[in-house]
């Protein structure tokens, strides 16, 4: 929304030389204009407050909120009321998914799974975040179906990049070979999307991530470590980074932006240290496994609150 302008002001008109002069123009004091401005935006965003799509945004803060304080029949009944008013949103009924599986409602949240694809099957993000709940439930069958079709979306309809479709059925296969549940097939099939997302976009750290966990599962542990190796130090050097360019005040007292970031880079390590970890399992190095789990575990590691 742009800000107000008074009018131009008008040219001075000739004076006439037989009748007078035409009264002045009244102009309405720029105050006054700015004051209508100002009632009109706050009635717009009163209005906006109202609408069904913001109220049960603002309904679902409240479910987050309860369920940090594990406030969980609160949670149920406010994320109920959020679907009531916003019904036909794939998103919310993701997040309501994600809710039911932490509470261990399984049937539940494979509901709202069901509910979301059906609103949402020709959105990406829609069908890779329900993926991604079903991987961690262990339905790796209907992941590796959404992530079949998130692929067939980027290819045909070009609604997200094909290098993202690629690396996200790889992890998906990643995932259920964690489990023992991905065939050699899957996993060499797997193999081939991570690479040819790299191909494409570079060597990001999460591809990366992919390719060495996979590598892993594929007879190449020690290729695998190489490439966790490669990961890890990426986010560990970020972090290392942001740590060193704060005074020792803030340590002590760590901004909120800075903590938010801090938080979610060892959410991001704790799932590469994770994937560390069965490398050195396969190589038959149990001590570093363990080294490995224990700080992924200190970092976040948690299946449920999806960081996986």
């Amino acid at each position: 929304m742009t800000e107000p302008t008074s009018p131009e002001t008008p040219s001075p008109a000739p004076t006439p030389t037989v009748a007078p002069a035409p009264p002045r123009e009244r102009r309405v004091p720029i105050a006054s204009m700015l004051l209508i401005a100002v009632l009109l935006f706050t009635f717009y965003g009163v209005f906006s407050f109202f609408t069904s799509d913001s109220a049960a945004q603002w309904k679902w803060a409240e479910v987050v909120e309860a369920l940090e304080n594990d406030q969980n029949d609160q949670a149920k009944q406010l994320a109920t009321e959020a679907l009531e008013l916003e019904p036909e949103d794939p998103q919310l009924r993701l997040n309501a998914a994600e809710m039911y599986f932490r509470l261990d409602d399984e049937t539940e949240a494979r509901k709202q799974i069901e509910e979301a694809i059906a609103l949402g099957k020709e959105k990406p993000q829609v069908l890779h975040q329900a993926a991604f709940i079903l991987s961690r439930m262990g339905q790796h069958d209907g992941a590796l179906f959404l992530a079949d079709k998130v692929v067939d979306l980027a290819e045909t309809k070009k609604t997200i990049h094909l290098h993202q479709a690629l690396n996200q059925r790889a992890y998906t296969i990643a995932m259920a070979a964690g489990d023992d549940e991905a065939t050699p097939e899957q996993i060499e099939q797997g193999m081939k999307d991570i690479t040819r997302a790299i191909d494409m976009y570079g060597h990001e750290a999460t591809y990366i991530d992919t390719l060495g966990y996979l590598k892993v599962f594929a007879g190449d542990p020690e290729g695998g470590l190489h490439d966790l190796d490669t990961a890890i130090e990426f986010y560990e050097s970020r972090r290392t980074k942001m740590l060193q360019d704060l005074t020792p005040e803030q340590i002590e007292n760590m901004p909120k932006n800075v903590a938010s970031l801090d938080k979610q880079l060892k959410q991001v390590l704790s799932v590469l240290y994770s994937h560390r970890a069965t490398a050195y399992e396969k190589l038959e190095e149990p001590e570093k496994a363990q080294e490995d789990r224990d700080r992924a575990d200190a970092y976040g590691l948690d299946r449920k609150r999806g960081f996986w």
